[in-house]
Protein backbone atom coordinates (compact mmCIF):
# COMPACT_ATOMS: atom_id res chain seq x y z
CA UNK A 1 0.00 0.00 0.00
CA UNK A 2 1.45 3.17 -0.90
CA UNK A 3 1.30 6.79 0.89
CA UNK A 4 -1.24 8.15 -1.09
CA UNK A 5 -3.48 5.27 -0.49
CA UNK A 6 -2.92 5.04 2.92
CA UNK A 7 -3.30 8.72 3.29
CA UNK A 8 -6.63 8.62 1.39
CA UNK A 9 -7.92 5.39 3.81
CA UNK A 10 -7.00 7.75 6.61
CA UNK A 11 -8.51 10.63 5.47
CA UNK A 12 -11.77 8.55 4.87
CA UNK A 13 -11.94 7.34 8.97
CA UNK A 14 -11.15 10.73 10.36
CA UNK A 15 -13.86 12.01 12.33
CA UNK A 16 -12.84 16.30 13.24
CA UNK A 17 -15.29 16.69 15.54
CA UNK A 18 -14.44 16.42 19.18
CA UNK A 19 -16.09 13.95 21.61
CA UNK A 20 -18.68 15.67 23.61
CA UNK A 21 -17.34 16.46 27.23
CA UNK A 22 -18.07 14.44 29.72
CA UNK A 23 -16.96 16.29 33.03
CA UNK A 24 -19.31 18.26 35.62
CA UNK A 25 -18.75 21.87 35.60
CA UNK A 26 -15.72 22.81 38.32
CA UNK A 27 -15.51 26.63 39.13
CA UNK A 28 -11.72 26.09 40.25
CA UNK A 29 -10.83 24.78 36.74
CA UNK A 30 -13.33 26.31 34.55
CA UNK A 31 -10.90 25.82 31.48
CA UNK A 32 -10.85 21.79 31.46
CA UNK A 33 -13.71 20.03 29.94
CA UNK A 34 -12.73 16.97 30.02
CA UNK A 35 -11.82 14.31 32.64
CA UNK A 36 -8.32 14.15 33.63
CA UNK A 37 -6.24 11.21 33.47
CA UNK A 38 -5.80 8.72 36.43
CA UNK A 39 -2.43 7.72 36.80
CA UNK A 40 -1.77 4.06 39.08
CA UNK A 41 -0.26 4.47 42.07
CA UNK A 42 3.62 5.03 42.20
CA UNK A 43 4.22 1.38 43.75
CA UNK A 44 3.07 -0.02 40.33
CA UNK A 45 4.77 -1.86 37.69
CA UNK A 46 6.24 0.47 35.07
CA UNK A 47 4.97 -1.66 32.11
CA UNK A 48 1.29 -1.51 33.75
CA UNK A 49 2.15 2.20 34.13
CA UNK A 50 3.07 2.61 30.43
CA UNK A 51 0.29 0.49 29.05
CA UNK A 52 -2.00 2.63 31.12
CA UNK A 53 -1.30 5.74 29.63
CA UNK A 54 1.01 7.48 32.30
CA UNK A 55 3.73 8.52 30.20
CA UNK A 56 2.06 9.40 27.30
CA UNK A 57 1.45 12.55 25.73
CA UNK A 58 -0.80 14.95 27.23
CA UNK A 59 -4.02 14.75 26.70
CA UNK A 60 -4.45 18.51 27.37
CA UNK A 61 -2.57 19.26 23.95
CA UNK A 62 -5.68 17.65 22.21
CA UNK A 63 -8.35 20.02 24.16
CA UNK A 64 -6.48 22.58 22.71
CA UNK A 65 -6.91 21.57 19.13
CA UNK A 66 -10.51 20.83 20.00
CA UNK A 67 -10.89 24.57 21.68
CA UNK A 68 -10.79 25.45 18.10
CA UNK A 69 -13.10 23.47 16.54
CA UNK A 70 -15.76 24.85 19.85
CA UNK A 71 -14.85 28.51 18.97
CA UNK A 72 -15.56 27.88 15.94
CA UNK A 73 -19.01 26.33 15.92
CA UNK A 74 -20.00 29.29 18.88
CA UNK A 75 -18.90 31.87 16.69
CA UNK A 76 -21.31 30.46 13.75
CA UNK A 77 -24.14 30.91 16.39
CA UNK A 78 -23.56 34.24 16.93
CA UNK A 79 -23.20 35.31 13.95
CA UNK A 80 -26.69 33.85 12.88
CA UNK A 81 -28.13 34.82 15.83
CA UNK A 82 -26.79 38.21 16.17
CA UNK A 83 -29.36 41.29 16.21
CA UNK A 84 -27.29 44.12 16.93
CA UNK A 85 -25.55 46.79 14.84
CA UNK A 86 -23.14 46.22 12.04
CA UNK A 87 -20.39 48.18 13.44
CA UNK A 88 -20.54 46.17 16.97
CA UNK A 89 -20.57 43.30 15.48
CA UNK A 90 -16.67 42.82 15.49
CA UNK A 91 -16.35 43.80 19.00
CA UNK A 92 -18.74 41.14 20.13
CA UNK A 93 -17.49 38.26 18.33
CA UNK A 94 -13.68 39.20 19.98
CA UNK A 95 -16.27 38.93 23.59
CA UNK A 96 -16.98 35.65 22.44
CA UNK A 97 -13.53 34.58 21.52
CA UNK A 98 -12.15 36.28 24.58
CA UNK A 99 -13.04 33.08 26.52
CA UNK A 100 -11.53 30.60 23.88
CA UNK A 101 -8.12 32.25 24.42
CA UNK A 102 -8.29 32.54 27.63
CA UNK A 103 -9.12 28.63 27.81
CA UNK A 104 -6.71 27.49 25.53
CA UNK A 105 -4.10 29.75 27.12
CA UNK A 106 -4.62 27.96 30.56
CA UNK A 107 -4.70 24.45 28.88
CA UNK A 108 -1.52 25.26 27.34
CA UNK A 109 -0.25 26.00 30.78
CA UNK A 110 -1.37 23.09 31.78
CA UNK A 111 -0.44 20.34 28.88
CA UNK A 112 3.63 22.38 29.82
CA UNK A 113 3.68 21.56 33.17
CA UNK A 114 2.03 18.07 33.01
CA UNK A 115 4.34 16.80 30.13
CA UNK A 116 7.42 17.90 32.11
CA UNK A 117 5.44 16.34 35.09
CA UNK A 118 5.24 12.97 32.73
CA UNK A 119 8.82 13.51 31.52
CA UNK A 120 9.98 13.59 35.50
CA UNK A 121 7.78 10.34 36.48
CA UNK A 122 9.29 8.24 33.47
CA UNK A 123 12.80 9.76 34.04
CA UNK A 124 12.40 8.19 37.66
CA UNK A 125 10.83 5.32 37.03
CA UNK A 126 13.11 4.27 35.04
CA UNK A 127 16.47 5.30 36.77
CA UNK A 128 14.64 3.03 39.68
CA UNK A 129 13.79 0.41 37.96
CA UNK A 130 16.63 0.04 35.52
CA UNK A 131 19.32 2.50 37.05
CA UNK A 132 20.81 4.68 34.03
CA UNK A 133 21.21 8.86 33.69
CA UNK A 134 18.53 11.30 32.54
CA UNK A 135 21.14 11.91 29.92
CA UNK A 136 21.16 8.45 28.87
CA UNK A 137 17.17 7.94 28.86
CA UNK A 138 17.15 11.30 26.97
CA UNK A 139 19.73 10.22 24.41
CA UNK A 140 17.72 7.22 23.46
CA UNK A 141 14.38 8.41 23.86
CA UNK A 142 15.00 11.13 21.31
CA UNK A 143 16.09 8.16 18.66
CA UNK A 144 13.27 5.66 19.61
CA UNK A 145 10.58 5.28 17.42
CA UNK A 146 7.81 3.03 18.99
CA UNK A 147 5.35 2.58 21.56
CA UNK A 148 6.52 3.54 25.59
CA UNK A 149 6.35 -0.23 26.64
CA UNK A 150 8.77 -1.00 23.53
CA UNK A 151 10.61 2.38 24.39
CA UNK A 152 10.97 0.89 28.23
CA UNK A 153 12.19 -2.90 27.05
CA UNK A 154 14.91 -2.06 24.76
CA UNK A 155 16.53 1.18 27.96
CA UNK A 156 15.48 -2.30 29.50
CA UNK A 157 17.92 -4.21 27.46
CA UNK A 158 20.33 -1.82 26.81
CA UNK A 159 21.25 -2.01 30.48
CA UNK A 160 22.48 -5.41 30.33
CA UNK A 161 21.49 -6.25 33.74
CA UNK A 162 22.07 -9.85 34.89
CA UNK A 163 18.82 -12.11 34.33
CA UNK A 164 16.87 -13.16 37.44
CA UNK A 165 18.17 -16.79 37.86
CA UNK A 166 15.19 -18.78 39.82
CA UNK A 167 15.88 -20.43 43.22
CA UNK A 168 17.24 -23.54 43.10
CA UNK A 169 14.68 -26.48 44.22
CA UNK A 170 16.74 -28.97 46.87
Amino acid sequence: MSIVEEYREWVSTYDPTPPKPNKTYNKFFWWRRYQEHKFLPKMANIFEKAKNGDYEVSPYWKQIQYEHYFEEQELEKFRTNYKGSYENRGWAERDVSKLFWQRRKRLLTDAERDEHARWQLLVKDLKTCFGGTEDEIKDMFESFEGTMVEFITAYRDSRDLPKIQPVPKF
